[in-house]
């Protein structure tokens, strides 16, 4: 792209690295960068990396440093990340009816987040961060967009709105269900001009060309550094909707199961729903009554689900998979029974407990029976 001059990463010690990306005249910047953000003009964007339990009051200091370190001007905008610059800053330049744009990106996810839930299970969450970071993968999504034509504030504002959901697409594709991590941060780089541009929406061609860049490019890094998203167990996914291990308890009582064999019962649970073949059975019922809740499985009648959530075949498929024939029979009891019928659940998540209880119930006793 003509308005980028050059784009290097500056290798350092403890495996550090700082991109810099240097234009080929001063531009307009508008970003969220702690060094110099918000609105202003420069020739130079850097994205420094810092250690993944970094905690500096006076982070300002350390970014007036690494401009000093490398004779970088005052008003460079900087960026600072945990993930290993070397190994991740992507680039990506894309043209669509004639507008190019140039995107520049740094990403790690492992301390990624739902926007707008609240942070809970914090101590697993980072433990498993820190158990990443030793293979030196880390957080932080930082974006550097240029586009080719001056804009007006509301036009820059406008041009985040590909950036963000662009971002997001681009953790979907990877496999996660997050939208971002606590620390994303961004620019959006336009030369200076009297003509402004006051839209750049995911319609324009240049909004769709700065999509496809981050995309590719946050992908492109997630891709480098291995990550994926956490796998989840079938306890995982009845949790994240709203399942108890009281709710799925009580069903086991249902069956005939008592308290002197409870524990039993839930470490067989546990194991049993971290399967593969039993996660991804429960999996696509989630993900197919999800969509049918949306009204967006194909010949839906009268926004009913498919009888197949709802009518037990699933659940004994389910149960069939982890107890054969005693686990599908332990289902019919269940749905005749229904312990959950009150618990304000969706009939296909009801099931779904249903027959992974019933699978784990007839496990057991078929084992106790052997």
């Amino acid at each position: 792209m003509k308005y980028v001059k050059s784009a290097e990463v500056r290798e350092e010690e403890k495996h550090e690295a700082t991109a810099i990306i240097r234009f080929t005249e001063r531009m307009e910047v508008l970003s969220s960068a702690p060094y110099n953000g918000g609105s202003t003009v420069t020739d130079t964007v850097f994205i420094m990396q810092v250690p993944h339990d970094f905690a500096c009051v006076d982070y300002m200091a350390v970014l007036r440093g690494k401009v000093a370190q490398y004779g970088l001007p005052e008003d460079s905008v900087g960026f600072m990340t945990a993930a290993e610059v070397k190994y991740v800053f992507s680039e990506s330049e894309q043209t669509v009816d004639g507008d190019t744009v140039y995107v520049a990106s740094t990403a790690g996810v492992t301390n990624c987040v739902r926007a707008g839930e609240k942070l809970t299970d914090w101590e697993r969450k980072s433990a498993r961060s820190m158990e990443i970071y030793r293979k030196l993968i880390a957080g932080t999504i930082n974006i550097v967009a240029v586009l080719p034509f001056p804009l007006t504030e509301s036009g820059k504002v406008n041009a985040f709105i590909p950036l963000v959901e662009a971002k997001t697409l681009a953790m979907r594709d990877r496999g996660y269900t997050e939208t971002g991590t606590t620390s994303d941060a961004m620019a959006i780089v336009s030369p200076v001009g009297e003509e402004r541009v006051p839209f750049v929406c995911t319609g324009t061609p240049a909004g769709m060309a700065l999509a496809r860049g981050v995309r590719e490019t946050v992908r492109e890094c997630l891709r480098k550094r291995g990550e994926s998203a956490e796998p989840l167990s079938s306890g995982m996914m009845l949790k994240d909707r709203g399942v108890t291990d009281e709710m799925i308890w009580d069903c086991a009582s249902a069956c005939g199961m008592d308290e002197s064999v409870r524990t039993q019962f839930e470490e067989t649970f546990e194991t049993m729903g971290s399967d593969a073949d039993v996660s991804a059975l429960v999996y696509a019922a989630f993900e197919a009554g999800s969509l049918a809740e949306k009204e967006c499985i194909s010949n839906q009648m009268y926004g009913e689900p498919p009888e197949v959530l709802v009518d037990g075949t699933l659940a004994m498929f389910l149960a069939g998979r982890i107890s054969e024939t005693r686990g599908s029979d332990a289902t019919i009891d269940l749905m005749r029974m229904k312990p959950l019928k009150d618990s304000g659940l969706p009939e296909y998540v009801e099931l779904t407990v249903y027959g992974l209880v019933a699978g784990v119930v007839g496990y057991i006793t078929g084992y106790s029976d052997e």
